[in-house]
C-alpha cells in the first residue's frame, strides 16, 4: 500500500509579519497625512475667500458707521436747538421758519444695517472654525453687537413713529418738502426768516412733541456712543487682523 506524505510549508518568521504590518501602517499613515494635508489646504483656500469677502464688507460697514454716527450727532444737535427755541422765554424772536427748519431733522434719521453676508455664510455653513480662534472670536463679537443694535432699533422705531405722528400734526409736510427737500431748496437763512408758515400751535401737542424730541435726542447720542462707535472700532480691529494675516490692501 502506497503511503502519501504531506509536504510541510516552512513557517514565516515573526519578523516577516512585523515588516508586513509596519509597511501597511506606513501606507495607511501616509494616506492619512496626505488627505489631512489636502483638507487643510482646501480649508485654508476657503478661509482666504471668506476673509477677502469679509474684508470688503467690513470696509463698507466702517464708512457707513462713521457717516451714520456723525449724522446722529448732527440730528441730535438740531433737535436740541428746536427744544430750546420752543421753551425759551423770548419766543417772540422765534420764527415759524426756524421751527420748520430744525424740526425737519426729525425725519433725517437713518439706521445701520451691516453688509454681513459673509458672516451669515460662515455661521450657516459651520465654517467659522476654519477662520482661526482669534478671528472667529472677533467675528462672533461683531455679529453679537449687530444683533444688539437691531434690538435697540426695534425699540427706538416705535418711539420714532410716535414722534413722527406728532410732527405731521404740527407741521405741513407739503411745505417742508417744498422748502427743504424739493428741487428748488431754499437757502437755510432764507427759511429761518420766514414768519408766515402754518404751524399748529396747540400747546398740548407742542409740549408732547418737544418732550419726544428731547428724549430721542438723548437716545441718538446714546446709540452713537454705545452702539455705532464700538461697532466701528471692532470693524477696524477686524480689518487690521485680516490685513495682517492675508496681506490685504
Amino acid at each position: 500500500m502506497e503511503v502519501h506524505h504531506h509536504a510541510h510549508t516552512a513557517r514565516k518568521k515573526w519578523t516577516h509579519y512585523f515588516w508586513e504590518f509596519f509597511m501597511l501602517f506606513l501606507a495607511v499613515s501616509a494616506g492619512f497625512l496626505v488627505e489631512n494635508q489636502r483638507e487643510h489646504y482646501v480649508e485654508h483656500q476657503r478661509a482666504k475667500i471668506y476673509s477677502a469677502n469679509l474684508y470688503d464688507e467690513l470696509k463698507k460697514d466702517t464708512i457707513r458707521l462713521n457717516d451714520l454716527s456723525r449724522n446722529l450727532i448732527n440730528v441730535s444737535s438740531k433737535l436740541d436747538t428746536f427744544c430750546t427755541l420752543v421753551k425759551e422765554d423770548h419766543k417772540q424772536t422765534v420764527t415759524n421758519g426756524m421751527l420748520y427748519y430744525y424740526s425737519s431733522f426729525v425725519t433725517n434719521v437713518e439706521y445701520f444695517s451691516s453688509s454681513n453676508t459673509t458672516i451669515e455664510q460662515l455661521k450657516s455653513s459651520g465654517n467659522l472654525r476654519i477662520m482661526g480662534n482669534k478671528l472667529a472670536y472677533k467675528i462672533s463679537e461683531y455679529d453679537r453687537k449687530n444683533r444688539e443694535l437691531e434690538k435697540e432699533y426695534s425699540l427706538s422705531k416705535v418711539e420714532f413713529s410716535k414722534m413722527e405722528d406728532l410732527h405731521f400734526k404740527l407741521f405741513d409736510i407739503y411745505i417742508s418738502e417744498k422748502m427743504l427737500r424739493g428741487k428748488t431748496i431754499r437757502p437755510r437763512d432764507s427759511v429761518l426768516r420766514l414768519t408766515d408758515l402754518a404751524v399748529n400751535n396747540e400747546p398740548g401737542l407742542m409740549n408732547q412733541y418737544t418732550g419726544w424730541l428731547k428724549f430721542e435726542s438723548g437716545i441718538y447720542k446714546y446709540q452713537s456712543d454705545h452702539y455705532l462707535t464700538p461697532l466701528k472700532n471692532l470693524a477696524i480691529e477686524l480689518l487690521t487682523i485680516l490685513k495682517e494675516e492675508y496681506r490685504f490692501k
